[in-house]
Protein backbone atom coordinates (compact mmCIF):
# COMPACT_ATOMS: atom_id res chain seq x y z
CA UNK A 1 0.00 0.00 0.00
CA UNK A 2 1.24 3.57 -1.13
CA UNK A 3 2.23 5.69 2.04
CA UNK A 4 0.96 8.63 2.54
CA UNK A 5 2.57 12.14 2.65
CA UNK A 6 1.17 12.06 6.43
CA UNK A 7 2.87 8.65 6.86
CA UNK A 8 6.14 9.65 5.07
CA UNK A 9 6.45 12.67 7.96
CA UNK A 10 6.01 10.32 10.40
CA UNK A 11 9.31 8.79 9.29
CA UNK A 12 10.99 11.55 8.77
CA UNK A 13 10.02 13.12 12.49
CA UNK A 14 11.01 10.16 13.82
CA UNK A 15 14.72 10.07 12.41
CA UNK A 16 15.05 13.68 12.92
CA UNK A 17 14.95 15.08 9.55
CA UNK A 18 12.81 18.13 10.14
CA UNK A 19 13.95 20.11 7.41
CA UNK A 20 12.74 17.31 4.80
CA UNK A 21 9.37 16.76 6.51
CA UNK A 22 8.89 20.67 6.37
CA UNK A 23 9.07 20.74 3.04
CA UNK A 24 7.51 17.70 2.31
CA UNK A 25 4.04 18.77 4.23
CA UNK A 26 3.67 22.21 3.42
CA UNK A 27 2.60 22.23 0.24
CA UNK A 28 -0.34 19.97 1.65
CA UNK A 29 -1.80 22.28 4.14
CA UNK A 30 -4.98 21.94 1.82
CA UNK A 31 -4.95 18.40 1.63
CA UNK A 32 -4.75 18.07 5.58
CA UNK A 33 -6.26 21.08 6.65
CA UNK A 34 -8.38 19.29 9.61
CA UNK A 35 -5.83 17.09 10.62
CA UNK A 36 -3.98 18.29 14.15
CA UNK A 37 -1.42 15.08 13.62
CA UNK A 38 -0.44 17.23 10.54
CA UNK A 39 -0.31 20.35 12.05
CA UNK A 40 1.82 18.90 15.08
CA UNK A 41 4.28 17.56 13.21
CA UNK A 42 4.80 20.33 10.69
CA UNK A 43 5.00 23.34 13.44
CA UNK A 44 7.33 20.77 15.87
CA UNK A 45 9.38 20.65 12.94
CA UNK A 46 9.58 24.39 11.85
CA UNK A 47 10.28 24.55 16.02
CA UNK A 48 13.41 22.39 15.04
CA UNK A 49 14.46 24.17 12.14
CA UNK A 50 14.37 28.09 13.97
CA UNK A 51 11.40 28.85 12.12
CA UNK A 52 9.56 30.21 15.04
CA UNK A 53 6.49 31.72 13.13
CA UNK A 54 5.66 28.86 11.55
CA UNK A 55 5.80 26.92 14.24
CA UNK A 56 3.65 28.95 16.42
CA UNK A 57 0.84 28.81 13.18
CA UNK A 58 0.96 25.60 12.96
CA UNK A 59 1.30 24.38 16.30
CA UNK A 60 -1.88 27.05 16.86
CA UNK A 61 -3.88 25.04 14.37
CA UNK A 62 -2.97 21.72 16.47
CA UNK A 63 -4.37 22.85 19.63
CA UNK A 64 -7.65 24.33 17.65
CA UNK A 65 -8.36 21.11 16.65
CA UNK A 66 -7.14 18.90 19.09
CA UNK A 67 -7.00 20.99 22.49
CA UNK A 68 -6.57 17.48 24.07
CA UNK A 69 -3.79 16.67 22.73
CA UNK A 70 -0.78 16.67 25.19
CA UNK A 71 1.75 16.41 22.34
CA UNK A 72 0.52 19.53 21.40
CA UNK A 73 0.76 21.84 24.73
CA UNK A 74 4.09 19.98 25.13
CA UNK A 75 5.46 21.40 21.63
CA UNK A 76 3.73 25.07 22.44
CA UNK A 77 5.27 24.76 26.11
CA UNK A 78 8.91 24.63 23.72
CA UNK A 79 8.11 26.94 21.55
CA UNK A 80 6.84 29.28 24.91
CA UNK A 81 10.34 28.78 26.53
CA UNK A 82 12.04 29.56 23.09
CA UNK A 83 10.47 33.08 22.71
CA UNK A 84 11.00 33.50 26.56
CA UNK A 85 7.36 33.34 27.38
CA UNK A 86 8.17 31.67 31.04
CA UNK A 87 5.42 31.88 32.50
CA UNK A 88 3.37 30.48 29.58
CA UNK A 89 5.47 27.56 29.00
CA UNK A 90 5.23 26.34 32.81
CA UNK A 91 1.23 26.69 32.72
CA UNK A 92 0.97 24.61 29.48
CA UNK A 93 3.52 21.98 31.42
CA UNK A 94 1.27 21.76 34.59
CA UNK A 95 -1.42 21.31 32.48
CA UNK A 96 0.52 17.84 30.56
CA UNK A 97 1.26 17.11 34.33
CA UNK A 98 -2.17 17.07 35.36
CA UNK A 99 -3.28 14.62 32.97
CA UNK A 100 0.44 12.58 32.65
CA UNK A 101 1.51 13.51 35.90
CA UNK A 102 4.81 11.47 35.08
CA UNK A 103 5.80 13.26 32.43
CA UNK A 104 9.29 13.12 32.02
CA UNK A 105 9.46 15.86 29.67
CA UNK A 106 7.40 18.09 31.23
CA UNK A 107 8.85 17.26 35.31
CA UNK A 108 12.59 17.60 33.44
CA UNK A 109 11.52 20.99 31.52
CA UNK A 110 10.10 22.06 34.62
CA UNK A 111 12.96 21.61 37.12
CA UNK A 112 14.96 23.81 33.90
CA UNK A 113 12.71 26.07 34.04
CA UNK A 114 13.02 26.38 37.84
CA UNK A 115 17.20 27.32 38.00
CA UNK A 116 17.49 29.07 34.44
CA UNK A 117 14.20 31.14 33.82
CA UNK A 118 15.69 34.80 34.08
CA UNK A 119 16.91 36.01 30.11
CA UNK A 120 20.48 35.15 31.32
CA UNK A 121 19.50 31.27 31.68
CA UNK A 122 17.58 31.49 28.92
CA UNK A 123 20.44 32.92 26.65
CA UNK A 124 22.38 30.21 28.35
CA UNK A 125 20.13 27.59 27.25
CA UNK A 126 19.72 29.11 23.56
CA UNK A 127 23.80 29.23 23.05
CA UNK A 128 24.46 25.68 24.26
CA UNK A 129 22.01 23.97 22.48
CA UNK A 130 20.46 22.90 25.95
CA UNK A 131 17.16 24.43 25.19
CA UNK A 132 16.93 21.33 22.55
CA UNK A 133 15.33 19.60 25.63
CA UNK A 134 12.77 21.17 25.67
CA UNK A 135 11.43 20.68 21.97
CA UNK A 136 9.28 17.66 20.54
CA UNK A 137 10.87 14.77 18.97
CA UNK A 138 14.49 13.83 19.28
CA UNK A 139 14.20 11.04 22.25
CA UNK A 140 13.79 11.61 25.71
CA UNK A 141 15.86 14.39 28.01
CA UNK A 142 18.90 12.98 29.21
CA UNK A 143 18.43 10.71 31.79
CA UNK A 144 20.40 12.26 34.70
CA UNK A 145 18.01 14.61 34.93
CA UNK A 146 14.97 12.66 35.76
CA UNK A 147 15.88 11.67 38.69
CA UNK A 148 16.13 15.17 39.79
CA UNK A 149 13.49 16.25 38.28
CA UNK A 150 11.14 13.72 39.94
CA UNK A 151 12.89 14.65 43.59
CA UNK A 152 12.12 18.58 43.16
CA UNK A 153 9.08 17.94 40.93
CA UNK A 154 7.31 19.19 44.67
CA UNK A 155 9.27 22.02 45.28
CA UNK A 156 8.59 22.80 41.55
CA UNK A 157 4.67 22.61 42.67
CA UNK A 158 5.14 24.59 45.69
CA UNK A 159 6.76 27.22 43.75
CA UNK A 160 4.19 27.70 41.36
CA UNK A 161 1.04 26.74 43.34
CA UNK A 162 0.50 30.60 43.99
CA UNK A 163 0.50 31.72 40.41
CA UNK A 164 -2.03 28.74 39.68
CA UNK A 165 -4.35 29.59 42.23
CA UNK A 166 -4.49 33.16 41.47
CA UNK A 167 -5.00 32.13 37.95
CA UNK A 168 -8.15 29.58 38.93
CA UNK A 169 -9.47 32.79 40.57
CA UNK A 170 -10.11 34.68 38.41
CA UNK A 171 -11.03 32.49 36.05
CA UNK A 172 -14.01 31.90 38.18
CA UNK A 173 -14.69 35.98 38.84
CA UNK A 174 -14.68 36.31 35.05
CA UNK A 175 -16.52 34.60 32.12
CA UNK A 176 -14.69 31.73 30.46
CA UNK A 177 -12.73 32.45 27.58
CA UNK A 178 -12.20 30.18 24.41
CA UNK A 179 -8.71 30.85 23.94
CA UNK A 180 -7.08 31.50 27.17
CA UNK A 181 -3.68 32.09 25.61
CA UNK A 182 -5.03 35.90 24.15
CA UNK A 183 -6.57 36.87 27.02
CA UNK A 184 -3.39 36.18 28.95
CA UNK A 185 -1.44 38.90 26.82
CA UNK A 186 -2.34 42.40 28.75
CA UNK A 187 -0.97 45.62 28.92
CA UNK A 188 0.86 46.85 31.84
CA UNK A 189 -0.41 50.47 33.75
CA UNK A 190 2.57 52.22 32.46
CA UNK A 191 1.33 50.64 28.77
CA UNK A 192 -2.37 51.52 29.74
CA UNK A 193 -1.05 55.02 30.90
CA UNK A 194 0.70 56.30 27.94
CA UNK A 195 -0.79 54.31 24.60
CA UNK A 196 0.10 56.51 22.06
CA UNK A 197 3.57 58.85 21.08
CA UNK A 198 2.87 62.14 19.32
CA UNK A 199 5.98 62.28 17.43
CA UNK A 200 7.37 60.05 14.23
CA UNK A 201 5.15 59.06 11.03
CA UNK A 202 2.03 56.92 11.27
CA UNK A 203 -0.77 56.40 8.37
CA UNK A 204 -3.73 56.41 11.56
CA UNK A 205 -3.91 59.14 14.60
CA UNK A 206 -5.70 57.34 17.00
CA UNK A 207 -6.89 58.77 20.00
CA UNK A 208 -5.64 57.10 23.53
CA UNK A 209 -9.56 55.88 23.88
CA UNK A 210 -8.69 54.35 20.40
CA UNK A 211 -6.12 53.35 20.54
CA UNK A 212 -6.72 51.04 23.72
CA UNK A 213 -9.91 50.18 22.16
CA UNK A 214 -8.30 48.70 18.86
CA UNK A 215 -6.29 46.57 20.95
CA UNK A 216 -8.87 44.98 23.21
CA UNK A 217 -11.33 44.49 20.37
CA UNK A 218 -8.33 42.30 18.67
CA UNK A 219 -8.56 40.08 21.53
CA UNK A 220 -12.61 40.22 21.42
CA UNK A 221 -11.90 39.17 18.13
CA UNK A 222 -9.51 36.24 18.57
CA UNK A 223 -12.13 35.10 20.87
CA UNK A 224 -14.67 34.54 18.40
CA UNK A 225 -12.26 32.91 16.28
CA UNK A 226 -13.07 36.19 13.60
CA UNK A 227 -8.66 36.33 12.52
CA UNK A 228 -9.64 38.49 9.98
CA UNK A 229 -11.11 41.52 11.93
CA UNK A 230 -7.98 41.37 14.60
CA UNK A 231 -5.94 42.03 12.16
CA UNK A 232 -7.26 44.60 11.09
CA UNK A 233 -7.16 46.15 14.53
CA UNK A 234 -3.78 45.02 14.62
CA UNK A 235 -2.31 46.36 11.11
CA UNK A 236 -4.17 49.42 12.61
CA UNK A 237 -2.57 50.00 15.91
CA UNK A 238 0.94 49.42 14.11
CA UNK A 239 -0.04 52.02 11.60
CA UNK A 240 -1.02 54.52 13.70
CA UNK A 241 1.16 56.60 16.60
CA UNK A 242 0.63 53.87 18.93
CA UNK A 243 3.23 53.59 21.20
CA UNK A 244 6.48 51.25 20.97
CA UNK A 245 5.31 49.00 23.43
CA UNK A 246 1.55 48.88 22.28
CA UNK A 247 2.75 48.51 18.90
CA UNK A 248 4.77 45.07 20.18
CA UNK A 249 2.04 43.50 22.33
CA UNK A 250 -0.53 43.70 18.97
CA UNK A 251 2.82 41.92 17.20
CA UNK A 252 2.57 39.31 19.57
CA UNK A 253 -1.45 38.82 18.51
CA UNK A 254 -0.18 37.81 15.13
CA UNK A 255 0.48 34.04 16.49
CA UNK A 256 -2.87 33.34 16.98
CA UNK A 257 -4.29 33.81 13.04
CA UNK A 258 -4.89 30.85 12.11
CA UNK A 259 -4.31 29.56 8.30
CA UNK A 260 -7.40 30.01 5.85
CA UNK A 261 -10.02 27.76 5.44
CA UNK A 262 -13.07 28.12 2.96
CA UNK A 263 -15.48 27.40 5.13
CA UNK A 264 -14.17 29.23 8.16
CA UNK A 265 -13.25 32.80 6.51
CA UNK A 266 -14.80 35.41 8.01
CA UNK A 267 -14.65 39.23 7.80
CA UNK A 268 -12.65 39.05 4.46
CA UNK A 269 -12.92 42.68 2.47
CA UNK A 270 -14.11 42.94 -0.81
CA UNK A 271 -11.42 43.87 -3.49
CA UNK A 272 -12.31 47.72 -3.64
CA UNK A 273 -11.38 47.66 0.05
CA UNK A 274 -8.13 46.19 0.02
CA UNK A 275 -7.33 48.33 -3.16
CA UNK A 276 -8.01 51.23 -0.92
CA UNK A 277 -5.64 50.07 2.04
CA UNK A 278 -3.07 47.12 1.56
CA UNK A 279 -1.67 47.49 4.94
CA UNK A 280 -4.76 47.87 7.15
CA UNK A 281 -5.60 44.02 5.15
CA UNK A 282 -2.47 43.16 5.74
CA UNK A 283 -2.65 38.96 6.03
CA UNK A 284 -6.00 39.18 5.87
CA UNK A 285 -7.35 35.77 4.08
CA UNK A 286 -10.33 36.44 1.04
CA UNK A 287 -12.16 33.78 -1.54
CA UNK A 288 -12.74 35.56 -4.04
CA UNK A 289 -13.95 34.55 -7.48
CA UNK A 290 -12.17 35.13 -11.12
CA UNK A 291 -9.87 33.96 -13.64
CA UNK A 292 -6.10 33.54 -13.89
CA UNK A 293 -4.25 35.04 -16.62
CA UNK A 294 -0.16 35.37 -17.70
CA UNK A 295 0.94 31.95 -15.49
CA UNK A 296 4.25 31.65 -15.05
CA UNK A 297 6.09 28.29 -13.27
CA UNK A 298 9.01 28.26 -11.60
CA UNK A 299 10.53 25.31 -10.22
CA UNK A 300 7.29 24.75 -8.34
CA UNK A 301 6.03 28.30 -7.52
CA UNK A 302 3.07 29.79 -9.95
CA UNK A 303 2.61 33.25 -10.80
CA UNK A 304 -0.07 34.55 -12.03
CA UNK A 305 -2.87 37.92 -12.29
CA UNK A 306 -5.98 37.01 -10.60
CA UNK A 307 -8.86 38.73 -12.61
CA UNK A 308 -10.91 39.62 -9.59
CA UNK A 309 -14.69 38.95 -10.41
CA UNK A 310 -14.30 38.34 -14.01
CA UNK A 311 -15.11 34.49 -13.30
CA UNK A 312 -18.62 34.66 -16.08
CA UNK A 313 -16.25 37.79 -18.12
CA UNK A 314 -18.67 39.70 -17.83
CA UNK A 315 -17.29 42.69 -14.92
CA UNK A 316 -13.89 43.22 -14.06
CA UNK A 317 -13.21 44.58 -10.38
CA UNK A 318 -9.08 44.83 -10.70
CA UNK A 319 -6.52 42.54 -11.41
CA UNK A 320 -4.13 41.71 -8.10
CA UNK A 321 -0.40 39.49 -8.84
CA UNK A 322 -0.83 36.10 -7.47
CA UNK A 323 1.57 33.36 -6.62
CA UNK A 324 1.08 29.36 -5.03
CA UNK A 325 3.18 26.50 -4.67
CA UNK A 326 2.51 23.29 -5.75
CA UNK A 327 -0.54 23.78 -7.40
CA UNK A 328 -1.89 24.03 -10.65
CA UNK A 329 -3.74 27.12 -12.11
CA UNK A 330 -5.98 26.49 -14.63
CA UNK A 331 -6.20 28.96 -17.73
CA UNK A 332 -9.99 30.54 -18.88
CA UNK A 333 -11.72 29.07 -16.04
CA UNK A 334 -14.01 30.32 -13.74
CA UNK A 335 -11.75 30.01 -10.41
CA UNK A 336 -12.59 30.40 -6.31
CA UNK A 337 -9.26 31.08 -4.78
CA UNK A 338 -8.08 31.08 -1.34
CA UNK A 339 -5.45 33.21 -0.21
CA UNK A 340 -3.45 35.75 2.04
CA UNK A 341 -3.48 39.19 1.47
CA UNK A 342 -0.33 41.49 1.24
CA UNK A 343 1.03 44.83 0.49
CA UNK A 344 3.17 45.21 -2.65
CA UNK A 345 4.76 47.43 -5.31
CA UNK A 346 1.81 47.50 -7.03
CA UNK A 347 -0.25 48.03 -4.35
CA UNK A 348 -2.13 44.66 -3.84
CA UNK A 349 -0.47 41.43 -3.94
CA UNK A 350 -1.96 37.79 -2.53
CA UNK A 351 -0.43 34.21 -1.49
CA UNK A 352 -3.37 31.43 -2.43
CA UNK A 353 -3.49 28.39 -0.51
CA UNK A 354 -6.16 26.50 -2.44
CA UNK A 355 -7.96 26.99 -6.20
CA UNK A 356 -10.88 25.68 -6.81
CA UNK A 357 -12.26 25.61 -10.35
CA UNK A 358 -16.08 26.61 -10.60
CA UNK A 359 -18.56 24.10 -12.37
CA UNK A 360 -18.98 25.74 -15.81
CA UNK A 361 -22.07 27.15 -16.77
CA UNK A 362 -24.59 26.41 -19.65
CA UNK A 363 -23.88 28.89 -22.42
CA UNK A 364 -20.66 30.09 -20.70
CA UNK A 365 -18.09 32.20 -23.04
CA UNK A 366 -15.87 29.52 -24.81
CA UNK A 367 -17.84 26.29 -24.30
CA UNK A 368 -17.78 24.41 -27.20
Amino acid sequence: MARTALDRAERLFASGRYAQLVSLLEPQVPVYRESPRFYYLLGASCLRVGDLGGAATYLKRAEQLSPSSLDAMLAVAALSVRRGETDKAVDYYLRVLEDRPKDRKALACLELLRKESGPEGLARLAETGAIERFYPGGGSPPRFLIPLAMALAASAAIWLAWPLLASLALSVARPKVVRPEVAAITLSKAEETSPVQSSGSFRYALTERQALEAFESAKDYFQQYRDNAALVEINRLLGSNASPALKEKAKSLRVFVGKPDFRTVKDAPSYAEARADPGLYDGCSVVWRGMAANVHVDAGSVSFDFLVGYQDKKMLAGIVPARVIGAEVPVDRALEILATLRPADSGLAMDCAAIHELPRQPGHAGDP
